[in-house]
């Protein structure tokens, strides 16, 4: 039994950062994202989220990676766009964690690339 609607869902980022991803939606509260952009393309990990599900089909998916980098995403299913905060560690900074945000497309895909028009 699936323990959210976006289990199993594969999904594109292309944030206005220039940053892009592939997220593939594991079980067990998983997530892989794999960097698609020229620079480090290939870059992949599995963390562990924590997911909240909203009225009109927005979704919080939030961890923390092994380096301490804090990622929280807001995705707008019904508008297709992702709002990310990240917090990494700078000393340079209040409380010694740098804020970075960005935004951008969000849309679902298959397995082969192509659009995943399935509702949730």
């Amino acid at each position: 039994m699936k323990t959210h609607p976006l289990e199993g869902k594969i999904a594109e980022i292309k944030f206005d950062s220039g940053l892009e991803f592939r997220i593939d939606f594991l079980e067990n509260d998983q997530l892989r994202w794999t960097s698609t952009r020229e620079e480090d393309k290939g870059s992949t990990d599995v963390e562990t989220i924590h997911i909240e599900e909203y009225p009109g089909g927005i979704f919080s998916v939030d961890w923390v990676e092994e380096s301490g980098l804090c990622v929280s995403y807001t995705i707008d299913t019904a508008n297709h766009y992702v709002k990310s905060f990240m917090t990494f560690t700078d000393d340079h900074y209040r409380g010694g964690r740098r804020p970075f945000t960005h935004e951008g497309p969000f849309h679902f895909i298959l397995e082969n690339g192509e659009p995943d028009l399935a509702p949730l």
